[in-house]
């Protein structure tokens, strides 16, 4: 769908179940609409057209109005913004921390459904000419951009040692797991110490599998790795810090006295650390730095902060009560001080404008748009469109077995066309590692982090100070292009690179559309005119990738890559050995 100048409207009502004629309300501009508690807005899906947004959702599709989207308790789980965008030229924000009832397309309505139970609700419309300008609008009100991360991660294969050693960490195993990641020639500085180092969650001290933690950062950094630590803000029951927390009142406490309000999350049953407690904000800070100072640790990889994982607001006695989406801005604010610009974190709000790495929340090792490959796709794009464009689309492939221990291990094909994808997006990150598969396919894993690494300048001299996100879709450079609008399985890291990652298993050729201009094939250094391709060849290894014609320097770096990749077919089925071997309770975490 194109943009039709000041002929197009957005439609909605408010408090009615469906919008007739004589009740719609037409906004040809931007607007300011409030929404009174209880009541409910109602837009036209069809006035806008093709719609994203939103962040996660279990099932992602793209654009949203693919599939319905029903989210009767819209709060921070992952990254999320209460913000959706139609192709017709308009950006949405409900401007709110509360939780919303967000209904896209339920029970074949045509309408996206907004309500809040709670609160009133103040919702923005920013319109436009075409979708970009209004995009601009919105970004523009959120105070986007933050300040790009430093060069050197753009080009890093972040190693993470949660799906290989989920429940198994130790000193030995990660100084070992680094010297292999220098054996097979990575381009990796930073290395992630995930869940399990700590000997009861919220004590934030090593265990003893780490009897000199404060060596182990040195021996990391003298291999050249600077090393993130994970971290939550919850302290369980049985922590030793969990006595003096509750004593002093400095974790969330109960209503109606009697300690800390406690909830469960997939680590056990826990307090949650108030950090509108000015004092306790202080206490989780300076453990943080004690890490930093003491121990050596860079920065963190932040885990938490979603509403499902907080203690019942009707039972808590907040210091300040930030709302259900609002503690997870807290807690990056602090991470933001301690450590600017080297923190990731799996959940956002509506903080955009932080200067944090933003991450995908854990994907499924299958192909799906249920949490699989295809979603981490789709979700990449919305979460671009969001202003979260700097990100790592979580671990390659998946979680493997973290979730349900007997699950099968990824096939090869899977593992490369996963790691394919990953390799043109801003930045990547290995945790089941590639040689845990056979030399052919490890050597394939190497070669597109070799890639990655080529593509370093180019994405941190158009992340820095940039006016559009570094992630984006297929339509955003060329909104008169009606048929971009659905193409999800399609999109530009930049202006000059487009990649159309094949995500359905047995694939060998696609079709896909480039935009207006000169495109040269990255793997033939054939040049093709902007349009739709049929039938091209997408072997695997062979993600199709497209170079603007003009970027001759950069093409001649990526092309030499490229052309020392092994040639397809991979083995059928896996040639991985190694079992994670980890279950959960899904009634917590899924």
């Amino acid at each position: 769908m194109i943009s039709r100048g000041l002929n197009k409207a957005l439609l909605y009502t408010l408090g009615r179940p469906f919008p007739t004629p004589t009740d719609a309300i037409a906004v040809r501009g931007d607007a300011v609409v409030p929404l009174l508690m209880g009541t409910t807005m109602h837009i036209s899906l069809a006035s806008g057209g093709h719609w994203y947004g939103h962040g996660f959702n279990h099932r992602q599709p793209y654009p949203l109005n693919a599939e319905p989207v029903v989210n009767p308790h819209f709060a921070v789980n992952n990254i999320q913004s209460p913000i959706w965008i139609a192709s017709e030229g308009f950006a949405i924000l409900a401007n709110t921390v509360a939780p919303l009832d967000v209904r896209l397309n339920s029970e074949a309505s045509g309408f996206l459904s907004i309500s809040c139970p709670s609160k009133d609700v103040t919702i923005e419309i920013f319109a436009g000419p075409t979708l970009p300008e209004a995009h601009q609008k919105l970004l523009k009100r959120l105070h986007w951009p933050p300040p790009s991360p430093e060069k050197s991660l753009f080009g890093d294969s972040i190693f993470c040692t949660w799906t290989q050693y989920p429940r198994a960490i130790s000193q030995d195993r990660i100084l070992s797991m680094a010297h292999a990641i220098r054996e097979h020639e990575y381009p990796c500085s930073v290395l992630t110490i995930d869940d399990r180092w700590e000997s009861v969650f919220g004590e934030l001290r090593f265990s003893r599998n780490f009897p000199d933690p404060e060596m182990l950062i040195q021996d990391l950094h003298s291999l050249g790795f600077r090393v993130l630590l994970w971290v939550t803000p919850f302290v369980n029951c049985e922590a030793a810090t969990f006595p003096f927390l509750a004593e002093k009142g400095w974790l969330a406490p109960r209503k109606e006295g009697g300690g800390p309000s406690l909830f469960q999350w997939w680590g056990g049953r826990a307090g949650i650390v108030d950090l509108s407690n000015p004092e306790a904000r202080d206490w989780y800070r300076d453990q943080l730095l004690r890490l930093k100072n003491e121990v050596g640790i860079d920065g963190f990889k932040i885990d938490g902060g979603d509403a499902k994982y907080q203690p019942l607001p009707e039972e808590t006695a907040w210091n300040h009560p930030a709302g259900a989406s609002g503690y997870v801005d807290l807690l990056l604010a602090l991470f933001e001080e301690v450590a600017p610009g080297f923190c990731e974190s799996r959940t956002g709000w509506l903080s955009q404008r932080r200067n944090i790495i933003w991450r995908q929340g854990g994907k499924d090792s299958h192909w799906g748009v249920d949490n699989g490959l295809q979603a981490m796709i789709h979700l990449s794009q919305h979460l671009g469109l969001l202003g979260y464009d700097v990100l790592i689309p979580d671990m390659i492939p998946g979680r493997v077995q973290t979730l349900v221990s007997d699950l099968p291990l990824p096939s090869d094909e899977l593992f490369i066309r996963w790691t394919e994808a990953t390799a043109v997006m801003p930045m990547m990150q290995y945790s089941y590692f590639p040689w845990n598969y056979a030399a052919t396919t490890a050597t394939i894993a190497q070669r597109y982090a070799q890639l990655h690494k080529a593509l370093e300048d180019y994405l941190h001299r158009h992340a820095s100070n940039r006016s559009i996100p570094l992630l984006r879709p297929l339509w955003y450079d060329a909104p008169e292009c009606a048929e971009f609008y659905a193409a999800g399985d399609t999109f530009l890291l930049g202006p000059d690179l487009l990649a159309a990652p094949v995500t359905r298993q047995g694939i060998t050729q696609r079709d896909l559309l480039l935009p207006p201009g000169q495109w040269r094939d990255l793997w033939t250094g054939k040049t093709f005119e902007g349009g739709r391709i049929t039938g091209h060849p997408a072997p695997c290894p062979g993600i199709p990738l497209f170079l603007r014609a003009e970027q001759t320097e950069l093409f001649g770096t990526l092309h030499a890559i490229l052309k020392t990749m092994p040639a397809a077919p991979l083995p059928t089925g896996t040639t991985a050995t190694y079992a994670c071997g980890l279950d959960r309770d899904l009634s917590v975490t899924g």
